[in-house]
């Protein structure tokens, strides 16, 4: 087994960092966009003292359900189950003072009511970012819905207990490299677009969190919106344009969100929708990574299946070695760069009790193969988005399968969605491209959302990257 240790882990964090930076002062929006008041930028630079690195023995009462049993069953799809103000302080070198004033110096902490895959009602946490920052295109301030991409399984890794809130220390010094994409979060506010964060199903709340299951993803994003929605006209505003914003688990969240919204969230006024590397067909994707620095999110998706579809449990149960259990039982409560650090380049091979990856297993599961075709976006007979949709994939991603993201995207060309396919347009970086997508494909997503909020007619323009 070859492992990254915590000083490679450390140097790939600050050098994606740095790039990302770069990548934010390449995109010019920054003090030039916008001129804060002297009082705007006070309050977002104000210094508080950084706490410890939540982790899986820190109790937060605010993510507490027990006390929702009476309001849970009869609660609306994004109803508000309780708000809390939360610091928030993105301040890192390197970012433009523009930008960091474009922040709140506090956001609220969500928590709302979702619809699990099998229609019953579920708490979901988040954080919503309103802008220092005017809103100077067309209409309403907008929404953008962002979910992040894979953090981990366990409470401590959802984005709400983590930096930029709560004082957490950053993703540098903490090591918890996907919490970088807290940096868009300025980027949006910058431009005066409202941010909402979810934590999606189960991370932060209690219960298994179900990743990268397709339904309960996207109720989580569209309920998070309405969520805003209502926070915003119960404060006596008027609610705008929404968008969905992800890269990986992130970008299958948002494609989800694609093609649920018109089904099950019609009143919501979607705007269009940016998905990067998303993992359409989760088949693919599991024989991709498996060996690789990602392959604990292999036990992340057998734990959400697990959680939905207990029947699988005795068929794993059978098959899985002892060392097998114990490693789905340790990522379940395990943050990307755990396992990345513990079970990084392992094959699932060495998890069954006859050497067959997990793949092979599953494949072999009439069940389990039904469960994961469940979760495949873009399946025939799946609904269709009726809004613009751009997706990237990475030729030289090592963890998203490249093909299976495209596809998708050729599959909704042909039935007519307004769709933009871009290739990434990074060169092979090794392990490195699927974390970089991140930052290499934001700009494009950016662009063409920011022009969906403004009433551009779709295809004006935009050019596609099939090749």
């Amino acid at each position: 087994m070859q492992e990254k240790s915590t000083k490679d882990r450390t140097g790939r964090t600050g050098t994606t960092y740095r790039t990302l930076v770069a990548t934010v002062a390449a995109l010019g929006i920054g003090a030039a966009t916008w001129a804060p008041t002297a009082g705007a930028a006070a309050s977002s630079n104000a210094v508080h003292g950084q706490a410890g690195r939540v982790e899986i023995e820190n109790h937060d009462p605010f993510y507490d359900t027990d006390d929702l049993a009476g309001v849970l069953p009869g609660a609306a799809p994004g109803q508000v189950l309780r708000t809390t103000t939360a610091p928030y302080t993105p301040n890192l070198a390197g970012l433009d003072a523009g930008l960091l004033a474009a922040a709140p110096s506090t956001v609220q902490k969500i928590m709302y009511n979702s619809v699990d895959e099998w229609g019953e009602n579920t708490p979901v946490s988040g954080y919503v970012v309103e802008p220092n920052a005017p809103w100077r295109g067309a209409g309403e301030r907008p929404t953008v819905v962002i979910g992040r991409g894979t953090v981990g399984q366990g409470d401590q890794c959802a984005p709400s207990r983590n930096w930029p809130l709560d004082n957490q220390p950053d993703p540098v010094s903490s090591g918890r490299a996907v919490a970088l994409e807290g940096l868009y979060d300025l980027i949006w506010a910058s431009q005066g677009v409202r941010v909402v964060v979810t934590d999606y199903v189960g991370m932060g709340t209690p219960g298994m969190h179900t990743y990268m299951n397709k339904l309960d993803q996207a109720h989580a994003e569209l309920d998070a919106a309405r969520t805003a929605r209502s926070m915003v006209e119960d404060a006596g505003g008027a609610f705008g344009k929404v968008a969905f914003y992800g890269h990986s688990q992130g970008g299958g969240a948002a494609a989800a969100s694609a093609e649920q919204a018109a089904s099950y969230a019609p009143d919501l006024d979607v705007a269009g929708v940016y998905a990067s590397a998303p993992p359409a067909e989760l088949g693919a994707v599991q024989r991709n990574i498996d060996g690789s620095d990602l392959v604990g999110a292999i036990g992340y998706t057998i734990n959400g299946l697990r959680a939905r579809y207990p029947e699988l449990q005795p068929l794993l149960d059978e098959n899985l070695s002892d060392r097998g259990r114990e490693t789905l039982d340790a990522i379940s409560g395990q943050c990307t760069d755990e396992i990345t650090d513990n079970f990084g380049h392992q094959t699932t091979s060495e998890w069954t009790k006859d050497g067959r990856s997990l793949d092979a297993l599953l494949s072999d599961m009439p069940e389990a193969q039904r469960a994961m075709e469940d979760q495949h976006i873009g399946a025939p007979g799946n609904p269709l988005p009726t809004v613009p949709v751009m997706i990237i994939s990475g030729r030289y991603d090592q963890n998203v399968e490249y093909n299976q993201a495209k596809d998708l995207a050729e599959h909704w060309s042909q039935e007519g969605v307004p769709v933009t396919y871009r290739n990434d347009i990074m060169p092979p970086l090794a392990d490195y491209n699927h974390f970089v997508q991140a930052i290499s494909g934001g700009p494009f997503g950016i662009s063409f959302l920011l022009d969906r909020f403004n009433g551009v007619p779709y295809g004006e323009g935009i050019t596609d990257s099939w090749a």
